[in-house]
């Protein structure tokens, strides 16, 4: 207010906002023309709350000032004009910042107080109520406490205009559950197929297991995923909180399909890696079939013992010997990793007797009589038994073997028949006696028939 004579004389009022003029400034103090008959004093802590401000660099004579009138005293010799900055600087502070605080816009607040339904918070002077119900997304009263003091983001969901004052509402829930939604597509999308991850059994049900992936991700291993084995319960190879090394299978939709089994070895596999051709091994018969036995030699690894490789004796039938469940000792024969098979052989851990065997039909062979029977007598040639048939046993009838051999006797035979690979071997004494027989009478016959004579002729003679 510019004050001239002719200008209407100002009474001051406490409360009144004018702007005045600068007359004097010290370290301390600043003196205001307000257009009254004395001039109106600044004290420093009411001009700013700058302890280290210097007034002698903020102001200079004649600079014109806002002022609020805070005190206003007449008296008989002078009277007293007090001044202050403080209100008017928070105002023009809170107009400044008033332009950020919009409607759905996201802002950061200090934490005022505790109050009933609430928190009241600060924008640089300006206030804001968080309702408790938008405090967070964690429903906890100890929060609303801890939070005083602190800074806090929210987001102005409604302003109210209530005469000359406004309320501002916001809410801070919103923006949690948005970043809590943000963060968990984050996580999911950083899970692809084929990739390894490491997890922990969270829960366990009976068609598998879930596994946290991280903060926010799960997925399922299925019960088919936990191993090569057949699984009947799951807790038998995982427990809850046990961390685990799995496979991604696939995503679809929001699920993840994890494997275990994925990353170990098949049993086939651990097969190949522990056992070759030759080896020995322990089996336990699972099932007897037509053409012969399924033998698991390892868990889940099953190999065919054929019928032919049950032993060298054809006569010797394992099948019958054995029950299912039952363990024995074979020799892996043949591998065929392609079709993941392989074959098994009892009859190749013992010596073949008849191998070396290398006999012909018309043969004669020493035989010892090992025992009698009805129908002939059981020799032994070279380690392995023949037979010598009743009928074999000499050019007479006779009605018994023991006739003609005794047990014990070692005679000359001549081989009838002889299959190794059935293990059979006839002999005959007969046909050797026969031979004999025919001889010396083919010598006779030279002897006493001469060159000149038929056999008519000796006939004649015979008739004499």
């Amino acid at each position: 207010m510019g004050m001239n004579g002719e200008t209407k004389l100002y009474i001051p009022k406490v409360r009144d906002i004018v702007t005045g003029t600068v007359v004097n400034v010290t370290e301390s103090e600043v003196l205001v023309d307000v257009g009254y008959t004395c001039e109106g004093v600044i004290y420093k802590q009411h001009i700013t709350h700058d302890k280290d401000a210097k007034l002698t660099e903020m102001f200079q004579v004649g600079d014109p000032i806002k002022v609020k009138i805070t005190q206003f005293k007449q008296g008989d010799d002078s009277d007293q004009l007090l001044l202050s900055r403080l209100d008017i600087l928070k105002q023009e502070k809170i107009e400044r910042y008033r332009d950020d605080l919009e409607k759905d816009k996201d802002v950061t607040f200090k934490v005022k107080k505790a109050i009933k339904g609430g928190l009241l918070l600060d924008y640089h002077g300006i206030e804001a109520f968080l309702p408790e119900s938008l405090v967070s997304l964690r429903d906890d009263d100890t929060e609303k406490k801890d939070l005083v003091g602190t800074e806090v983001k929210a987001r102005i969901i409604d302003i109210e205009t209530r005469g000359n004052r406004e309320r501002i509402i916001v809410n801070r829930k919103q923006l949690q559950y948005e970043s809590l939604k943000a963060s968990e597509k984050e996580e999911f999308d950083a899970v692809n197929a084929e990739d390894i991850v490491t997890g922990t059994v969270k829960r366990i049900t009976d068609f598998g297991a879930f596994v946290s992936l991280g903060d926010y991700t799960e997925g399922l291993i299925h019960i088919s995923e936990v191993s090569h084995f057949h699984v009947k319960d799951v807790t038998n190879y995982l427990e809850v909180g046990q961390e685990v090394k799995v496979k991604v299978l696939k995503k679809k939709g929001k699920r993840i399909s994890l494997s275990l089994k994925a990353l170990q070895e098949t049993p086939w596999d651990l097969f190949i890696k522990n056992h070759k051709v030759g080896d020995l091994v322990k089996g336990k018969i699972v099932r007897k079939m037509q053409y012969g036995m399924l033998v698991e030699v390892e868990k889940e690894v099953v190999g065919l013992l054929n019928r032919f490789d049950y032993s060298w004796n054809p006569d010797e039938n394992l099948a019958g010997d054995v029950e299912v469940g039952q363990e024995i000792e074979l020799k892996i024969t043949s591998i065929n990793k392609d079709k993941q098979q392989f074959s098994l052989s009892k009859k190749h851990l013992e010596y073949n007797p008849w191998a070396d065997l290398k006999f012909k039909k018309g043969e004669h062979v020493s035989a010892e009589v090992k025992r009698i029977e009805e129908k002939g007598a059981v020799m032994e040639v070279e380690g392995v038994e023949a037979f010598l048939p009743i009928g074999e046993v000499s050019m007479e009838h006779i009605s018994r073997v023991d006739e003609k051999v005794k047990v014990g006797d070692i005679v000359t035979a001549e081989i009838t028949d002889f299959n190794p690979r059935r293990w059979t071997m006839t002999l005959s004494l007969r046909s050797i006696a026969e031979r004999k027989s025919r001889e010396a009478y083919d010598k006779q016959l030279e002897e006493n028939v001469s060159g000149n004579q038929s056999l008519h002729d000796l006939f004649k003679e015979f008739k004499k």
